[in-house]
This record gives structure tokens, sequence and C-alpha cells, in this order.
């Protein structure tokens, strides 16, 4: 048998490679090319319009091939010898397809031109393809004054077929079939686009919503979050106002009676052995230092407890007639009033003060609110303590004041003349927290408050103007004011 004939292949021929090269990349352009295609006709923007025009190109091509062709019932004007003429107003009709989005209204009258010019010859249904593309595209694109011209024409053509119809047949059977047929030609692309659009405006609108809905969680969100941070700044302040009343509170309780307990032990030290003096100023530090002790107890058992019940009912707080208020289960003093003046100006007295009470409206006695009653109180207390820290051996002089309607306000003055001192107070002693905290009590109630020199130079006064009409709980929030620029160094703290 003989040997087989030598394949490229086997000879090693370059053409074997070649082909074997190039069948691959000729597959690939192919596939790159139905791809591209395919794309093309999926493409609904304006990428997509020429392939549109070459489909219905083709189409129309092919339908001229199989020669459908004189599709109207009527005679042409023209009657072209060869059917292929028909492919001049098709070829014409294609192209105009391309302007149909960016100059619909252009289109329709120029593709309605190339449908009457193939009508002239007979007619195609090619052509047809043509129109119903045009006017889907003006159902679909067009403004909405042209649509409204354009279903106003297609209404009049579709009743002037109908008549037309009939009254060649002589029939309502031909009237009905001529009014559907027209209505199935030129009407059915604008209901068809009109579909398409209503369909593409209500994606649109749930596109639209979908956003909105978006928007809105983002901003539920940064709500909350802002919420949040409100919160956490409410909070802020709220503790921060806390500590302030409690530092506030703790300076008025325990200042001044540490105050005296410093000032007496001083005078002591620095006093030649006295046994009557030294142990009169004992008596004095004992009694300041229970009096500090006692009410410090009573500030701790009020934060430990809950929030204070006044009502006689069970509660943190309760009444006893024989021990006064209770707290926590302990009978604790209550908060210093006006009505307790007089045992802060004794131990003003015992200091060394002169102090003389102005109480023309009988101030001390009247039913005030119970927060500027203490605070009035406070401010009287802390006044004497820096008079007797700055000014010892001074006279001091109260005056309190109830103002009438319109102002209707308590006025608290204390006035000390300025001795002069053998040497400088101690730090702890001239801390200037005095001034900030009765100043912070007067605003807190919505008043005034002001201290410094008087116009002679010789004395310093203090004076707080506290309104009856508006309660501490209008004006709690507030944050603690500065001092005054004419709170000089050098005075009371």
């Amino acid at each position: 048998m003989p040997d087989p004939l030598p394949t490229a292949a086997d000879t090693g021929s370059p053409t074997a490679g070649a082909d074997a090269a190039t069948a691959p990349s000729h597959a690939s352009r192919i596939r790159r090319l139905v791809r591209r295609v395919d794309a093309g006709f999926r493409d609904d923007g304006p990428g997509g319009d020429p392939y549109d025009a070459a489909g219905t190109f083709l189409v129309g091509v092919a339908l001229l091939a199989v020669g459908v062709v004189s599709v109207w019932s009527v005679s042409a004007f023209v009657q072209p010898a060869n059917r292929w003429w028909h492919v001049v107003p098709l070829a014409v009709g294609c192209l105009i397809l391309l302007a149909k989005r960016r100059h619909t209204a252009l289109a329709l009258v120029g593709g309605t031109v190339a449908v009457v010019a193939d009508v002239l010859i007979g007619g195609s249904l090619s052509m047809l393809l043509v129109l119903w593309e045009l006017l889907f595209a003006c159902g679909l694109y067009g403004s909405r004054r042209l649509r409204a011209v354009v279903n106003v024409v297609v209404t009049v053509l579709v009743v002037a077929a109908a008549v037309a119809t009939g009254e060649y047949f002589r029939d309502v059977q031909g009237f009905a079939l001529g009014g559907i047929q027209a209505a199935a030609i030129i009407a059915t692309p604008l209901w068809w686009a009109a579909n398409v659009r209503q369909k593409t405006d209500l994606a649109a609108l749930s596109a639209e919503r979908a956003d909105l809905e978006a928007q809105r969680a983002d901003l539920e969100a940064q709500r909350a979050a802002d919420l949040e941070q409100i919160a956490e700044l409410g909070q802020h302040e709220a503790v921060r106002a806390e500590r302030a009343a409690m530092a506030r509170d703790l300076h008025d309780v325990i200042a001044s009676h540490l105050s005296a307990i410093a000032i007496h032990s001083g005078a002591a030290l620095a006093s030649p052995p006295d046994a009557a003096k030294d142990r009169a100023a004992l008596e004095l530090v004992r009694s300041s230092s229970i009096t500090s002790l006692e009410e410090m107890r009573a500030m701790i058992l009020l934060l430990r407890s809950d929030l204070p019940r006044t009502d006689g009912s069970a509660g943190p707080e309760t009444r006893d007639a024989s021990r006064g208020t209770v707290l926590a289960g302990e009978a604790v003093a209550a908060p210093a009033r006006l009505a307790g003046l007089d045992d802060v100006i004794s131990s003003a007295r015992a200091q060394g003060l002169t102090v003389e009470v102005e109480d023309p409206d009988d101030a001390r006695s009247a039913r005030l609110p119970s927060a500027l009653d203490q605070a009035a109180h406070r401010i009287v207390q802390e006044a004497l303590t820096n008079a007797a820290k700055h000014a010892p051996g001074g006279r001091v002089r109260v005056v309190l004041g109830l103002d009438e309607p319109p102002e209707h306000r308590l006025t608290v003055e204390v006035t000390s003349t300025l001795t002069a001192r053998s040497g400088p107070l101690p730090p702890s002693l001239s801390a200037r927290t005095g001034l900030l905290t009765m100043r912070e009590r007067a605003e807190a109630l919505g008043g005034t408050f002001r201290a410094g020199p008087t116009d002679a130079g010789d004395a310093w006064t203090v004076r707080a103007d506290l309104p009856l009409s508006r309660s501490c709980t209008e004006a709690s929030g507030r944050t603690p004011p500065a001092l005054d620029p004419t709170d000089t160094p050098g005075a009371p703290a």
C-alpha cells in the first residue's frame, strides 16, 4: 500500500501555520462584529438609530424581493416597469429615520412625502414599515403639541378612509372595514408609543420616588444623629449646670463657716495669750464647725436621696413636727432663709464687725418664693463673710427692700467700710469665688448683681435686685456669667 501524501502540517509548511493563526483571528472578529450589531439593535438611545434604519431597509428589500408590491386596491398613477423602483423611496425613508429623535416633526413630514411617492407608483409594504417607525417615534419622542396635532390628523384620516371606503362599496360593512384598516395602519403605532411612553414615565416616577425615599432615609438618619448629638449636648449642659450648682452650694454652705473659723483662730493665735478671749474664740470655732457639719450633712443626704416630695406622702422627703425635714429617714436642717438672718448677723458681730440692718418693708417676714428667699440669705451671708475677711472691724449696713409693682422686686444691699489689714490674706481666703456665686444666684433668678467701691472710695457695696415675678425655673438653664469688669483684683471675694 503506498504511503499517504504528506500534509502541510507534516512537511512544516509555513502556509499551514499561517492558516492556523488566521482562523482564530477571523472567528474572533466575527464574534465581535456580531456582539456589536446585537448591542446596536438593543440600544434604545441615539446610538441604536442607525441599526434600526439599516434593519428596516433590509426587511423592506426582502419584502420587495418576494414581490410584496402594489398593496393598494387603487390603480397606480405611475406604473414602473420594475418593482425595484420602490427601493428609492425606501432608501430615502430609511435615511430620514436617522433624524427621528432629534428632528421628529421634520422627519415625519419627510417620511410622509416618501410614503406618498411610493403610493404613486403602486405602494409597497416596505414603506408602511417606515411610516410605522416614524409615527412611533412621533408618539414617543415628539413634543406634547406635536403629538396632539398628529393625533388629530390621524383621526381625520381614519374617518376619511372609513367614509371613502363606505362610499366606494356603498355598504356599511365597507365603511367599518375601511375605518378598522386605516386605524390599524396609522393609529396603532401612536397607541403603542403612548403605552411605551406611559410605562417609561411610570418607571421614571418610580425611580424618582425611590431616590426621594433614599433621601428621606438619609435625612431621617441625619435627624436621628442630630437628635442624639443634641441629647448629648443637653446632658453635658445639664451635668455642667449641676456641677456649677453643687460648687455654688458647697461654697455658700462651707466657705463662710470655714472663713469664720480661720479668722477667729488666726486672731487668737496673733494675740497674746488670754484665757477668756481664747475660750470665746474656741466656742465660736466650735459653733461654726458644728453648723458647717450640719449643713454639709443635709446636702449629702439631699444628693444621696431621690427628688424631694413636699406633699406629705411617702417618699424621700417627709415632714415631722418634732424633727423637721426628714431625708432618707434622718432629720436635717431646713435651708437658710431671710427669716434666719439673725444668726448670720450675730456671727458677723462676733467676728468684730459692727452690723446694722435696715428692713423698712419687713422683707424678712414676707412670704417670698423659696429660691429667691434662699438666694437673698446666701448673698447677705457671703457679703458679711467678705467684709469680715477684707475689712475686719469695719461697719456694715445691710438694707433689705421690697418694691411695689410694677417693679415688684426684692433689693439686697450690703455696704461695708474699707479698713486696713495687718497683712495680705492667705490665698485660700481670697479665692474670688464669692462674687461669682452671688452673681450666679442673682442672674439665675432673672435679677441683676453689682459689686464695687462707692463713689467716695471709702466703702464697698454689694447690691442684688431679684424680681419676684419670675421663678428660678425660667432662667435655670442660663450659662453662669463671667465676673463684671468692676470686680477688681483687690476687691472682696
